[in-house]
């Protein structure tokens, strides 16, 4: 099962994602199902494995690193049985976004002009950033460059 896990994540890694954690997760669960002596994916051994995980939100991830997996791979083998994806019915919950007013901005910019050290960089480069964050509507991940 493992190179069969080595060669999905060669797959979506070449179609752009990072795969970083997925590759952990599988490569966990590629050695739990190989402890009970299976070479397919099997709902009630996912399962089990994902209950592992300290936490709902974990499990959840968990299993559902599995599910991709086994979705890609019953194409070419019926074996692999499709674990449940929502088994812990974790849900994730987004706050509302909040839509700052002009006066929230302004506060926000002169708040930032305020940031030691006074007559630097810094204080300059917040109250810039705030402002084109504002006016543009962008997000702060695609404002600035990644670190």
């Amino acid at each position: 099962m493992l190179k069969t896990f080595e060669t999905y994540l060669a797959l979506r890694r070449a179609t752009g994602f990072a795969m970083s954690n997925a590759e952990y997760l599988l490569k966990s669960f590629a050695g739990f199902a190989t402890e009970r002596g299976q070479a397919y994916v099997q709902t009630q051994t996912a399962i089990d494995w994902a209950a592992l995980g300290p936490s709902i939100a974990q499990r959840d991830a968990r299993l559902k690193a599995v599910c991709r997996f086994a979705r890609h791979i019953r194409v070419e083998d019926v074996r692999h049985e499709l674990p449940p994806r929502n088994h812990f019915g974790a849900q994730k919950r987004r706050r509302p976004p909040h839509i700052y007013s002009g006066t929230e901005i302004a506060r926000l910019i002169e708040a930032a002009s305020q940031l030691r050290p006074q007559g630097g960089l810094r204080p300059l480069t917040y109250a810039t950033l705030i402002a084109l964050l504002a006016v543009t509507g962008l997000r702060i991940g695609t404002a600035r460059p990644p670190t």
